[in-house]
């Protein structure tokens, strides 16, 4: 299996913990999609650890908050 990426999580600074669905589609991004919508954030997350929206220390998991910071966090 292919090593799991995404254009919003950054090997090194985000937890490897750190899941979301564009992980898991082999589609290429726009780079003019900023220009047809307005921007903002909609993407679902979940830790791999837990399988849920929360990490194992109990805060929410996104991607400025699951970096080296946390205890759970693993880089």
């Amino acid at each position: 299996m292919e090593a799991l990426t995404s254009p919003k999580i950054t090997v090194g600074h985000h937890c490897l913990r750190l899941r979301t669905k564009s992980m898991y589609v082999a589609a290429v991004v726009d780079p003019d999609e900023a220009t047809f919508y307005d921007r903002y954030e909609a993407s679902a997350y979940w830790c791999g650890h837990t399988q849920a929206g929360f990490g194992p220390d109990g805060h929410p998991v996104r991607p400025d908050v699951c970096c080296g910071g946390r205890d759970c966090c693993r880089l």
